[in-house]
């Protein structure tokens, strides 16, 4: 049996309300693409100065590896650095 390669990352971001930045992970994040999560979520933060709520909705497949876990922490310190809130959702065990 041959397993099928890992669907690839997609980052869709919304801003709802002026307050808030959405950001839908569908796909599944590896070493190269945690980067690119946390890079997004670095410029997000800039350039959005009035944001006070960050929503992180993360796909199924986004499963409990080091590189998504590292990934989502590093976000967490970068909205706690800006009094952001962070409200993570679709993803167990972090």
């Amino acid at each position: 049996m041959t397993s099928s390669p890992p669907d690839p990352l997609t980052i869709i971001v919304t801003t709802p309300r002026s307050d808030t930045v959405e950001i839908r992970l569908d796909g599944e994040m590896d070493d190269e693409t945690s980067y690119e999560v946390v890079d997004t979520v670095r410029q997000l933060l800039r350039t959005h100065r009035g944001v006070s709520r960050l929503e992180l909705h993360c796909g199924p497949t986004m499963a409990g590896d080091p590189a998504s876990t590292a990934a989502l922490l590093m976000i967490r310190r970068l909205a706690e650095a800006d009094d952001v809130r962070l409200i993570v959702t679709g993803r167990t065990g972090l």
